[in-house]
């Protein structure tokens, strides 16, 4: 990572190592006047694409017709942990000062910059960045503007304003704006991902999560002089809706183009180019996947399952939202033949029946919550010598303001009364706490539990997954687990049999991970990459046809780390406090998923193997 003399490069200087240095072969300058300098900076990427440093822009500046140093910080910097470097902060990027014989000047709209930038030195860590731009032409800004017609309803309507962008850095070209008719007034917006800047066809879904909304864009041109799209609607014919495993599951030729619907004509010799530089990589490693599912040879720089051979599989986990059960879950080893573990994932039942309650409706934990609170207060003041017509009238309110039904009336006998309503209310709420429910909880993923039951098998000399079968609605699906593959298949009546293969890189299956939990060597200062396989399931409709259903597969490699953060006691019993961070989990079993940053904080017992205490989540989940 050695800079060549005279170029822009970053030093990291640290107490613990010498000097380090990432060249930076491209910086953007924009000056501001004589008092101000913007320097767009390139994003310093490993080679697996995984990001080490994210910043923006550095703006320095200086008071007008002065000798004194130029001051500034760099704008949303972001520093991922990477071995072979030292760990920085956001505070590692601030205070920006210029040192002796630093250079800025412009002339006739060309800038030089030469010199260094030092950042304030924390901890005996710091940052400096040294600049040699020479006599560079400061690109003059463009008017961003886009032009056309969109065809709509029949009807041409002309842009009457319009904007579009690309992102270099991002595969992005993206463009709005807003188009008139003698009839019709239309706003209008399209997000191209994929283009590089080259003349290419495009195929986007513009609708929601669960509804496939196709379109084609044939982009011609270049973006630094004038670009030429046209956006056609799909055929159906040209969509195979059976396909479980395509997110965009069209098959078009060049030659197919014209026959489809033109749904607008836009061109633009004004076209806005983000100014910052091309990412720049070195050969270093990390696990930085800012919460995005890894790639096959991202995960395989760091997937080295170790023999997993928990003591037993007969784990129960409820998962609680405020204190009502959402689900509860549990993994039983059903029998043990050919050196096969076989272990089945369900709902668990109640332990008894708790029958149907008087109150039918569903308690949310809204209502227990306002319910227990208002009975409190209702009860605090009453005793046998208080007005019962009084308190009669308390409840019902309580049960109308909570939208809680009831058969109670006010000329009922008082202990009748009080058996329709308080004993009643209790029989609701223990049915809601025996038996659980995503339901109650508007967040959650209904679907949840038709992941379950789920069937694992599971060598039991490498601990290593062998298959995993499980019936989401009507369609049976497999994981069949090779040495160097992974084969998928999955069936319905619909959409018929299908199947794929994926590469392997020994992967646990993503239901192994609390028996994984349970073997990990932990010590005070462990921090632990695991890799999980799984699948997320989307059920989607078509605006062609909307009572055509088809279920998509999407595959999904999984990065968890694991780092302790202390040892402690917990709730009497010898603990060990966990951090855990998942990229790419969209499982709707596992209460990262509902987290923003899919993390959560787990306390595991000290003795090994390691039992799961408790865990915590930011967003109202708790696992136990």
């Amino acid at each position: 990572m050695a800079a060549a003399p005279g170029s822009n490069y970053l030093e990291i200087i640290s107490p613990t190592s010498g000097p380090i240095t990432i060249p930076l072969p491209e910086v953007q300058v924009f000056p501001g006047g004589e008092e101000r300098i913007y320097i767009l900076l390139p994003d310093v990427l490993t080679e697996l694409s995984t990001p080490i440093i994210r910043w923006n822009e550095l703006v320095l500046k200086k008071p007008l017709h002065s000798d004194e140093n130029w001051q500034g910080s760099l704008d949303r910097a972001a520093f991922y942990t990477t071995q072979c470097l030292p760990d920085l902060e956001e505070s590692h990027f601030s205070e920006a000062n210029s040192q002796e014989g630093f250079l800025y000047k412009m002339e006739s709209n060309r800038v030089t910059v030469q010199g260094t930038i030092s950042f304030a030195a924390i901890d005996g860590k710091q940052v400096k960045l040294h600049f040699n731009v020479s006599d560079r032409e400061v690109p003059r800004p463009l008017i961003n503007d886009l032009d056309g017609t969109v065809y709509s309803r029949g009807n041409s309507l002309t842009i009457s304003s319009g904007e579009i962008s690309y992102f270099p850095t991002e595969k992005l070209l993206t463009g709005a704006g807003f188009a008139e008719g003698n009839n019709l007034n239309q706003r209008f917006d399209f997000q191209i991902n994929g283009f590089q800047g080259e003349p290419g066809i495009f195929v986007t879904n513009e609708g929601p999560d669960y509804l496939d909304n196709y379109f084609v864009y044939k982009v011609d041109g270049n973006p630094e002089t004038e670009i030429f799209i046209k956006k056609y609607a799909i055929d159906p014919s040209v969509i195979d809706s059976r396909s479980f495993f395509e997110p965009i599951p069209v098959r078009l030729a060049p030659q197919d183009l014209e026959q489809l619907p033109l749904v607008a004509e836009l061109n633009s010799n004004s076209l806005l180019i983000d100014p910052k530089p091309a990412s720049i990589e070195v050969p270093l490693v990390n696990q930085a996947f800012e919460g995005n599912s890894p790639d096959s040879q991202q995960i395989r720089s760091f997937a080295n399952p170790s023999v997993l051979n928990p003591g037993s599989w007969e784990n129960d986990y409820t998962v609680f939202f405020e204190n009502l059960p959402v689900w509860n879950l549990t993994w039983i080893e059903k029998d043990s033949t050919d050196g096969l573990q076989t272990i089945r994932l369900q709902n668990r039942m109640p332990e008894s029946d708790t029958g149907t309650p008087g109150i039918e409706q569903r308690l949310s934990y809204q209502q227990v919550e306002k319910m227990n609170e208002r009975f409190m207060e209702i009860f605090k003041t009453f005793d046998d010598s208080s007005d019962t017509t009084q308190l009669k009238e308390s409840i019902l309110s309580l049960f109308e303001t909570n939208e809680l039904a009831t058969a109670a009336r006010m000329n009922d006998p008082f202990e009748e009364f009080l058996v329709t309503t308080i004993s009643a209310f209790r029989e609701a709420e223990k049915h809601a706490l025996y038996t659980g429910s995503a339901t109650s909880v508007p967040t959650m993923d209904a679907n949840a539990l038709e992941l379950a039951p789920a069937v694992l098998q599971v060598n039991k000399e490498t601990g290593l997954p062998v298959s995993r079968s499980f019936t989401f609605k009507e369609t049976n699906i497999q994981i069949a687990y090779g040495e160097d593959s992974i084969s998928l298949t999955a069936v319905n009546e619909s959409q018929g049999q299908q199947s794929i293969n994926l590469p392997n890189a020994g992967l646990l299956d993503i239901y192994q991970f609390f028996g994984a939990l349970s073997q990990l060597p932990l010590t005070e200062t462990s921090q632990i990459n695991l890799g999980f396989f799984d699948l997320t399931l989307v059920e989607k409709r078509s605006v062609e046809d909307p009572n055509q259903q088809r279920l998509l597969l999407l595959p999904k490699y999984i990065h968890v780390n694991v780092k302790v953060l202390e040892k402690l006691t917990y709730q009497g019993t010898g603990a060990i406090k966990l951090a855990i961070h998942f990229n790419g989990l969209r499982n709707p079993l596992f209460p990262e998923s509902y987290e923003p940053d899919y993390t959560g904080s787990y306390y595991v017992s000290q003795s090994f193997p390691h039992q799961l205490i408790k865990a915590t989540f930011n967003q109202g989940l708790t696992l136990q």
